[in-house]
């Protein structure tokens, strides 16, 4: 207990002091957002998709089906077929019966198509855990757009195994007793370029084992955690560590930069810069 005790307090001091202006996107709201994406959802191809007034199922017979999602819809959105490709194109998903809007049974891809906005936002009365966005498998999220992911109920994103490729711009919210990206383990490959937003969480990325990062441009704002892992006490048969080889972190009003197993953080070819007030 007196080396985690001791962790707590260095873990804040590892960071650099390079003082840079934070950006203004601090909060995902989108009320506004949502009166521009008209109020019904379109989607291409419509083989094996069921759309209900709250409920639409995508379930190609094959794998690596690609569906493009654009429009508006209020309810849940669920793939069941393992490797399907959702592509956001100016898509506003919401759920406010507080589940998850986008909830995928399988190992799934999330995109957001060259040019566009999208939103994924679970709000309203709700379920102690749910995310917005929630994978009960593999999740990769990619693309060249812009994607908003809110979780107004807990976490923003949760899956179990997570990956982050692409050229655009992610923004996920948690909440102060969630995590705005929660999984297992989360993998960022080498020579990525997109830029991630965890905002405003308990945590903001929190794997469950490892974190393995190797590029990608990270924003990292007004979380309790930062990053942060289980420990040993907590999963004594898991793995837990969080390796950074490279990408560019830019922090701005956490309380603690990161939490993991003792001796289990390297940092071996990352940046990082805590950034100010403007």
């Amino acid at each position: 207990m007196k080396n985690f005790l001791l962790l707590l307090l260095i873990f804040p001091l590892l960071t650099s002091c390079i003082k840079k202006s934070a950006p203004e996107k601090l909060r995902i709201d989108g009320s506004e957002a949502r009166e521009n994406f008209g109020k019904e959802i379109i989607i291409s191809p419509m083989d094996n998709v069921t759309i209900g007034s709250h409920l639409v199922t995508i379930s190609p017979q094959d794998e690596n089906t690609t569906y493009t999602i654009s429009g508006y819809f209020d309810g849940q959105i669920v793939t069941s077929t393992k490797n399907t490709v959702i592509k956001l194109h100016n898509a506003y998903l919401e759920n406010t019966s507080g589940k998850p809007a986008l909830r995928c049974k399988a190992k799934t891809e999330v995109s957001s198509t060259n040019g566009t906005t999208n939103y994924i936002v679970s709000r309203g009365r709700g379920w102690a855990k749910n995310a917005a966005l929630l994978s009960l498998g593999g999740l990769i999220l990619g693309g060249s757009g812009t994607l908003y992911v809110n979780g107004k109920i807990c976490h923003g994103i949760e899956a179990e195994n997570v990956k982050i490729k692409g050229t655009g711009t992610l923004y996920v919210q948690g909440t102060k007793r969630g995590s705005a990206l929660c999984c297992d383990n989360f993998t960022v490959e080498a020579d990525k370029s997109f830029s991630a937003y965890f905002l405003n969480a308990k945590n903001g990325i929190k794997a469950d084992e490892t974190m393995n990062i190797a590029s990608g441009n990270f924003y990292l704002y007004n979380n309790e955690i930062a990053l942060k892992t289980d420990l040993n006490m907590e999963a004594p048969d898991r793995n837990h560590g969080i390796t950074i080889t490279g990408g560019k972190f830019h922090t701005y009003k956490n309380t603690i930069l990161f939490i993991t197993e003792q001796g289990a953080y390297n940092n071996i070819g990352a940046t990082f810069a805590e950034e100010s007030d403007i």
